[in-house]
């Protein structure tokens, strides 16, 4: 009985890790690369579900390194800013280190609010790509809802996989269904950089460990692809960190706040999606939430036109309230010794300045307390 019992168990065994095999068999599935650079930052837990739900399997570049930066910068023109090239050295790591690669995706964002429009080199991404030697199938979709819903796109994307239309429906909620998860994980204050981790990993989205409020807290602006590029931006928040500050990003701040778009005046609204966020944000802290943080740093990407314009809106803004800025501005050149400089001598400014207030508060209360 104990000999028949074991042989049970042994086969109930190999059957559980033959039909593993048999799911997981990526001979069987159809295997699409993503590169790790532009909207990977903000749309990859939409992406991961919905074409897992289609039956692929992802291949992600790895984290930015130098050669791919060096090999961005090489392939594509001077003009380009720093982020496309990123991308370009993403692509063609997949393409030398993934022959094996069915297709890569490359989305086409237009818009998701009728209001606005994405960043022209989102609008072309997917035509600027097929011109690097060697690319594999493009798979794309197009998100513009200002001619169709996303749901289309989403179809016709299924279709090119061989999935119908139930299935694509289908997938397309979960994924929708997972990434709203993901988004309010965010905004319980969760880093971007550990979240996607979980993401990648499929592990659930447990909280960190609530650490102790530093003295010093920075609302950080900027595109996904700058600050949470490690690599792109030498580890700019760990360096905020060890300087004593809490780091706070878009992603972190609640989601009612970027319903409105802004008005900059009765002639002028912004005209890009990012950008629209980013005052959305400076909006809120101008007025409601002017006091739940120290200063303002702007990570902009040298040749990017849009940041640069609402860069000098913001400045303004900042300095009617008196509430500290920077802006750094980085491309493939940008120096560690210049940027830790910097980062420097802001943080030592803000609390110098808290230093004084404090002390002027201390004042003010024993003079109310001696005339009492």
């Amino acid at each position: 009985m104990q000999s028949k019992k074991t042989i049970n168990q042994r086969e109930l065994k190999h059957l559980k890790d033959a039909l593993k095999s048999y799911r997981y068999d990526k001979k069987s599935k159809i295997k699409v690369g993503i590169p790790r650079a532009l909207h990977f930052y903000r749309f990859f837990p939409f992406w991961k579900k919905l074409l897992e739900e289609l039956s692929c399997v992802l291949i992600l570049s790895p984290h930015t390194n130098k050669q791919i930066v060096e090999e961005g910068a090489f392939q594509g023109f001077g003009e380009l800013c720093l982020p496309v090239k990123v991308y370009y050295g993403h692509m063609l790591y997949l393409i030398r280190e993934h022959p094996e690669l069915d297709y890569v995706f490359v989305p086409r964002y237009v818009s998701e609010r009728v209001e606005g429009y994405y960043c022209p080199k989102f609008l072309s991404l997917p035509d600027v790509i097929r011109t690097l030697p060697n690319i594999p199938k493009i798979l794309t979709f197009t998100i513009n809802v200002k001619e169709n819903p996303i749901s289309n796109s989403i179809i016709s994307l299924a279709k090119t996989l061989g999935k119908g239309q139930r299935e694509a429906l289908q997938a397309y909620e979960k994924a929708k269904k997972y990434h709203k998860q993901y988004q309010d994980f965010l905004r319980k204050g969760t880093p971007v950089g550990y979240a996607l981790k979980l993401v990648e990993k499929d592990k659930p989205f447990k909280m960190l460990k609530k650490k102790t409020p530093k003295n010093i807290k920075f609302l950080l602006l900027g595109h996904g692809y700058n600050i949470f590029d490690t690599f792109v931006n030498l580890d700019f928040q760990k360096k905020l960190t060890r300087h004593g500050v809490d780091v706070l990003t878009i992603e972190n701040l609640p989601e009612i706040l970027f319903k409105e778009p802004v008005i900059i005046n009765k002639q002028f609204r912004p005209y890009w999606l990012h950008e629209d966020e980013i005052l959305a944000a400076i909006r809120y802290f101008l007025v409601q939430g002017r006091n739940e943080i120290d200063g303002v740093i702007f990570l902009i990407s040298f040749a990017c036109g849009p940041d640069s314009l609402i860069a000098e809106l913001i400045m303004r803004d900042m300095k009617v309230i008196r509430l500290p800025f920077l802006q750094i501005i980085m491309d493939e050149h940008t120096g560690e010794a210049g940027l830790l400089t910097r980062i420097e001598s802001f943080v030592e400014m803000i609390k110098r300045k808290k230093r004084k207030l404090d002390e002027m508060k201390e004042k003010q209360d024993l003079k109310i307390f001696e005339e009492a």
